[in-house]
């Protein structure tokens, strides 16, 4: 097989609620006839993120219970042959979880590299510009690490912190991982070139030999499905007790009363979105929560 077959894969890192899964669907609007083939990973039972994509045309396995790691990276690695034995897509794209060290993702694609059945493109780690440093979550070393490993940076939310903000958040970067581009956005929107063309050919992948995701026992996830709409009054105590218990939370809900209806929710730390939706959109009641291990409890909510 010539190294031209070989599949070009994007990965996309970043902690919980940067913006992944909203680049991710940028990408495809993008897309322009290309054929690709979107895995997602979620840190959860019920795969929520998978759920959010918009409705598009292209292909996507979701992974879900952990990160990118361990016995997952089987799955992923057999679904990527898979797709390049049967009728091969024009870009593989890997959204990890919130909670994954990206580095995780090194021993499958050199594998993959290997075989000349995938090779990398890109590697993009977002981060959250107005919550960066500021929630009580893992260290935020963490988080330059995990940027610094990755070949382009996309400051998100600008728009919701300051400039002064966002240039301190750049100058850390600069200092932190010089060799890293990096891109300021708002909403998460990038363009395919950004994303996808500014890598220089014949470039070889970092290794990362013995980097183990370790950052699971930092956090918990609980995940609820099949439960009855809510009130007002009990949707407003639930949200107020989310803000309390959790840094991150996404699902979707029923709503009676004058506000009847389906809603999709999302939480990050102090920040709420709900959105109403169509009826032919509706899915499943159903809520996945995260926050650190020592705080939250499935009693808390039930």
């Amino acid at each position: 097989m010539s190294k031209h077959r070989s599949v070009p894969t994007l990965t996309i890192g970043g902690f919980l609620g940067a913006g992944k899964t909203t680049l991710v669907n940028h990408l495809l609007r993008q897309a322009d006839g290309r054929r690709i083939v979107v895995f997602v990973n979620d840190f959860g039972a019920i795969n929520i993120d998978h759920a959010l994509f918009d409705s598009v045309e292209e292909e996507r396995i979701a992974l879900s219970n952990g990160c990118v790691c361990g016995r997952l990276n089987v799955v992923l690695v057999r679904s990527l042959i898979e797709f390049c034995d049967k009728d091969r897509p024009d870009l593989f794209a890997i959204e990890a979880s919130g909670v994954a060290n990206p580095k995780a993702l090194a021993s499958t694609l050199q594998a993959l590299e290997a075989a000349q059945q995938a090779h990398l493109q890109s590697r993009i780690y977002i981060l959250d510009a107005a919550h960066f440093g500021a929630l009580n979550y893992a260290d935020t070393e963490d988080l330059i690490d995990h940027a610094a490993a990755s070949d382009l940076i996309v400051i998100n939310k600008s728009d919701l912190a300051s400039q002064q903000r966002v240039a301190e958040i750049e100058h850390l970067l600069k200092r932190s991982a010089p060799r890293v581009a990096q891109k300021v956005t708002a909403q998460a929107v990038l363009s395919w070139s950004d994303a996808v063309e500014t890598m220089p050919s014949g470039r070889t992948m970092r290794s990362f030999a013995g980097t183990k995701d370790v950052s699971h026992s930092k956090f918990k996830t609980l995940s609820f499905r099949d439960f009855p709409p809510l009130s007002c009054a009990r949707l407003t105590a639930l949200i107020d007790l989310l803000k309390e218990t959790c840094l991150r939370a996404k699902g979707f809900l029923g709503r009676e009363g004058a506000d009847s209806g389906a809603v999709r929710l999302q939480l990050i730390g102090q920040q709420v979105e709900l959105t109403p939706l169509y009826p032919e959109m509706v899915p499943t009641p159903c809520l996945v929560v995260i926050g650190h291990s020592n705080n939250l409890q499935s009693d808390h909510l039930s």
